[in-house]
């Protein structure tokens, strides 16, 4: 197989727009390319990229992990072309990033770590703050980008937002409990179970519109802001948590094992983001803190769960 940046290109643009005709408008070539172009491409991958309708075309759920993979590729090649024009003392400067205190915790320390190896005479300033004020920071300009975990909530339409993975919503059990026998634990199971929920949690404020769709009721046993207490009495065997996976660890802090199980329902995915103002030139401290963010992100999933491709892209520059 021999793809070409050239037809990658071209799909990713048509999978943009959404039509062949607007891509073929935004290439600046004839749609007769792009259609050459697409149809090798299908040819050569052997499953359909798109499903066609009156409108335009669509990614079909092949095609949305493929655009996924495509967006990476693309991403790393403009990395690249982008040394051409920076001398030795390019990255210099200052980077403001927002991020929501869950990521804080549990997703900058690695990330910042990374990025100040490779550019260390960039200084990062944190901003730490709930969802709707970095929102509110990010469409005033007070950031250059923010890492937020959202779960189903719209992005302003003012901001661009790229996806880092998805995480799903697991069960949390103490060591012993008769749940962790199965490898699959379903809503109805945990009526009656004592329910430790988080409620700093920006995510578990969304769930009850969740609970009412499954006619779910959790049991609420305590309330707690503090995510190393939920964990501590789950591990002690007070109770039992519902949530992402991203914040799962296997042990609490007196050294209580703590079991972790999928829900059979398919409920919502926390989705990690990073997010820009649109219209605000990215400087390149940005772009490449972006592609960085990009990369693996441990606990979280990217394109292994085709059920979750819709979460692809939410916008673009």
């Amino acid at each position: 197989m021999a793809l070409t940046l050239r037809q990658l290109r071209y799909f990713a643009s048509v999978a943009e727009v959404g039509s062949i005709s607007g891509a073929a408008m935004v290439l600046l070539v004839s749609q007769s390319t792009v259609t050459e172009a697409l149809r090798t491409l299908e040819a050569e991958m052997g499953f359909r990229l798109f499903d066609r309708h009156a409108r335009g075309v669509a990614l079909t759920r092949r095609g949305q992990q493929f655009h996924l993979r495509v967006q990476r590729i693309l991403d790393d090649v403009a990395d690249a072309q982008r040394m051409q024009d920076e001398g030795e003392d390019a990255l210099e400067g200052t980077l403001v990033l927002g991020v929501t205190p869950i990521v804080a915790g549990y997703v900058l320390p690695d990330l910042l770590t990374r990025f100040r190896r490779a550019f260390p005479r960039v200084e990062v300033i944190l901003v730490e703050d709930q969802t709707e004020y970095l929102d509110h920071m990010l469409i005033g300009g007070e950031l250059d980008l923010a890492i937020m975990l959202r779960l189903g909530d719209a992005v302003p339409s003012a901001c661009g937002a790229r996806m880092m993975g998805v995480s799903l919503h697991n069960v949390w059990l103490p060591q012993g409990h008769p749940l962790a026998a199965d490898k699959q634990v379903s809503l109805g199971q945990l009526r009656a179970e004592p329910y430790i929920a988080l409620t700093a949690n920006v995510l578990e404020c969304r769930m009850g519109a969740v609970w009412e769709r499954f006619s779910f009721r959790p049991n609420i046993y305590f309330r707690s802001s503090s995510i190393e207490a939920v964990r501590s009495l789950v591990g002690a065997g007070h109770g039992i948590a519902l949530l992402p996976q991203l914040i799962y660890r296997p042990w609490s802090l007196e050294g209580e094992k703590i079991e972790c199980r999928p829900v059979q329902e398919d409920l919502p995915t926390a989705e990690l983001l990073v997010m820009w103002r649109r219209g605000l030139s990215l400087g390149v401290q940005a772009q490449y803190f972006m592609d960085m963010a990009l990369q693996s992100t441990p606990g979280v999933a990217h394109d292994g769960h085709s059920e979750r491709a819709r979460f692809q892209d939410f916008l673009d520059m």
